[in-house]
């Protein structure tokens, strides 16, 4: 069984009438999943409430709310899939390259906050150590303007994927890290 793709993007920014742009969804889902990660948010509405605690969405209408649930459920899915199918909440291919790498900065910086908002990450190993690390590395990523860059070239669209192909498996690995194996999982 394949995971469920996630809520179109665009849309969900829309109904938020304002009061979220691109990166501020991003960084919100990331703080889905580092909570997710954590199994500190085991509910749509306490994600919702660490939303509002953390004042990225705060009193949000019955239309951003049901997107927000959708999300929930969804992301908590794809994480929970066998096939690997999770993915990150990232404004679409089309958007600039500019745009996209600071949503992905935004979603790291909100994954990092939603893994330490469980506690200490003191029980991590030096693998998990180090893509945190990572992690912290690229929510300070440094965007250069349109101005220094004329164009965005095929190098660094790909060099954009790897990167976004990196969090994701470091996202991944934190489920396993803090999940331990399952009830029917062997351990070797």
């Amino acid at each position: 069984m394949s995971a469920p793709s996630l809520p179109d993007f665009d849309r969900t920014v829309r109904l938020s009438h304002g009061n979220l742009d691109a990166t501020e969804l991003s960084e919100c889902h990331g703080l889905l999943c580092g909570l997710l990660c954590r199994e500190v948010s085991s509910t749509p509405s306490a994600f919702i409430s660490h939303l509002a605690a953390m004042q990225l969405v705060v009193n949000p209408g019955a239309a951003l709310s049901a997107a927000l649930s959708d999300v929930f459920e969804r992301t908590q899915s794809q994480l929970e899939d066998d096939e690997f199918g999770f993915q990150l909440w990232l404004p679409d291919d089309e958007e600039a390259l500019e745009d996209r790498t600071a949503a992905l900065a935004q979603w790291c910086s909100g994954f990092l906050a939603g893994l330490a908002s469980g506690g200490q990450l003191d029980a991590l190993s030096e693998e998990a150590r180090e893509a945190i690390e990572d992690l912290q590395q690229i929510a300070r990523a440094e965007i250069s303007r349109p101005e220094q860059n004329k164009g965005e070239s095929e190098e660094d669209e790909t060099a954009f994927m790897e990167i976004v192909e990196y969090v994701r498996v470091v996202a991944m690995m934190m489920r396993e890290d803090f999940r331990g194996p399952g009830q029917h999982e062997a351990i070797h």
